[in-house]
């Protein structure tokens, strides 16, 4: 570079990637800063991206490079290093071996899927043999660069790239360069990062409702006091994780494009229409993902929504940013009779200004998290048309509730539901408790009370519990008991063992139903009044693997 053309570098091109391993059919967007060299402002310009593929190598001879590719291999799934040749009569000197290796993955793939048929069709369809089965990897007018001794493929000149099944395997290199808005000449030095190779997401465990009793023995769940009519219906309640808690330093155990929104969203959205719940409460809704993404997309399958989002607000991305409840409903079953939105931080200000004056900051900072609850009656209703005069109907809270190991939240929320209940609404009380079995929040839930007398100095230094009403009596059905979803079915006594072994026998709890930082925990709950013989389906406990790829809580039944 001569000294001319150094003079005219004032900028300096700073490339960031969200995430080191791109993913097949997945946005991969850099985040890409111009910096003037002599002030902060960098002078008018224009960047220019692009995109490199890693070059093949052969297969068979490493230190040349692939021209033909065997797509019988891409059919089969087979590791797709395997698949290049540097030439066509490479390819057919190799046929008898490579064919094979098809053989082989054929008749593994078979003994292991009941879809042997669909394969050998897929195989008769991409050609099996040699003189069918090759595809040139790129065409005469595609671009090769050389970088660092390496030969890369040019894939693309836009600030984005979404990495198709011909990157699959292989590395990218991004490129980016600030240039003259006028004449084009370089303004920065060429800026290069290049990301792990390319790998194909891999694809969500489907998971089935467990049936709890025969259809014939299926009883009212919500309208049996007030219906003759035998009905059922099914509630999920999910936390989804909203993005902008989703840092990879938090979530370390979890790789970066798992974590990434655009990745996340579709899996999320596909799995909650396959639990094809009647009412979906779904907890950290992101209030832009709300609305330009769940609220239009499950609004096109027949649900109505209510959303409350949080006061407290984040800034991100030069804005500010909430997240909230957000409760579903099929409008074709169930239409809103009346919604209540609680906001704890205001009921927890008359707890505070009953402290002590000197304890009522600390108070503050412990008691106003930014929970809140949103509530809803939903009226019965049949093909969209009310049933008459003897209308049905069903309370629904749906809450997120800080970790806290004080229990305020869950106390205001309660008392606020006790009034609900004295006019024999049946209850759900669907949500993030970030409370585990045992612990005072969910004794309190559960048991209507708690007698917090032990070691009170450590845990309620702040004497907050004296300030609280301790217990509840919501009328269940006779019964001064609220019970979880999944409690009642090991109380049933007709859990299999395969099920059972996801259970916590000591709390009758799920193992888990959070992961987070690699510690499984028991956060998420569904709470109903009601006996135990109520609930038909659950959605099964999950086993802990060696990885897991999502945060999200669930929790569902029917």
């Amino acid at each position: 570079m001569d000294s001319q053309e150094s003079e005219r570098l004032a900028c300096k091109v700073i490339v960031t990637i969200p995430y080191a391993t791109p993913v097949v059919g997945l946005v991969f967007k850099p985040m890409v800063r111009v910096l003037g060299i002599n002030s902060f402002q960098p002078p008018q310009h224009d960047i220019i991206f692009t995109w490199y593929r890693e070059q093949i190598t052969c297969s068979v001879h490493h230190l040349k490079l692939a021209t033909t590719q065997c797509m019988t291999c891409v059919a089969l799934d087979m590791p797709v290093r395997e698949s290049y040749f540097c030439s066509n009569q490479c390819f057919l000197d190799m046929w008898p071996q490579h064919k094979a290796c098809h053989c082989r993955t054929t008749e593994s793939v078979s003994k292991g899927s009941n879809n042997c048929y669909r394969l050998r069709g897929r195989l008769r369809r991409s050609g099996f043999w040699a003189n069918s089965g090759i595809g040139s990897v790129f065409g005469e007018s595609e671009t090769l660069v050389e970088r660092d001794g390496k030969t890369w493929i040019k894939v693309g000149s836009s600030e984005t790239h979404v990495p198709s099944m011909n990157d699959f395997g292989f590395c990218l290199m991004f490129e980016s360069l600030a240039v003259d808005c006028s004449y084009g000449f370089p303004m920065s030095e060429i800026t290069s990062i290049m990301t792990d190779p390319v790998i194909i997401p891999p694809h969500p465990c489907p998971r089935r409702m467990i049936q709890i009793q025969h259809l014939k023995e299926y009883r009212n769940i919500v309208f049996e006091s007030q219906s003759s009519n035998a009905d059922t219906f099914s509630v999920l309640s999910y936390n989804i994780l909203s993005d902008i808690y989703a840092y990879w330093s938090v979530h370390s155990k979890c790789p970066g494009w798992a974590l990434a929104w655009e990745y996340r969203r579709e899996n999320l959205l596909h799995e909650i229409i396959g639990y094809d719940a009647d009412i979906i409460c779904l907890q950290e809704v992101q209030s832009d993902h709300f609305e330009n993404y769940f609220k239009p997309k499950l609004t096109k399958r027949g649900y109505s929504v209510t959303y409350k989002k949080k006061a407290m607000q984040l800034y991100t991305a030069n804005r500010y940013i909430s997240d909230g409840c957000a409760t579903f409903f099929r409008h074709d079953r169930f239409k809103e009779i009346t919604k209540y939105e609680l906001e704890f931080d205001k009921t927890a200000l008359s707890v505070i200004e009953r402290l002590e004056p000197g304890k009522r900051a600390q108070g503050q900072i412990r008691l106003k998290k930014g929970n809140i609850a949103l509530v809803i009656i939903l009226e019965r209703v049949e093909n969209g048309s009310s049933l008459g005069a003897f209308q049905p109907r069903i309370c629904v809270a749906n809450t997120h509730i800080h970790a806290n190991p004080d229990f305020p939240d869950v106390a205001s929320l309660v008392n606020g539901l006790e009034k609900i209940a004295q006019s024999q609404i049946p209850l759900l009380v669907c949500g993030d408790m970030n409370s585990l079995p045992g612990s005072d929040p969910h004794k309190f839930l559960v048991t209507g009370r708690i007698y917090p007398v032990s070691k009170q100095e450590r845990t309620d230094p702040l004497g907050i519990y004296r300030l609280l009403k301790l217990q509840h009596s919501i009328p269940l059905l006779g019964i001064l008991l609220q019970v979880s979803a999944y409690s009642s079915l090991l109380h049933s006594g007709r859990v299999n063992e395969d099920e059972e072994k996801k259970m916590n026998q000591e709390t009758k709890e799920p193992l888990f139903t959070n992961l987070f930082g690699g510690y499984p925990a028991t956060l998420d709950y569904i709470f109903h009044t009601g006996i135990a013989d109520i609930i038909t389906e659950l959605l099964p406990g999950v086993i802990r693997g060696p990885i897991t790829f999502r945060r999200e809580s669930w929790h569902g039944f029917k």
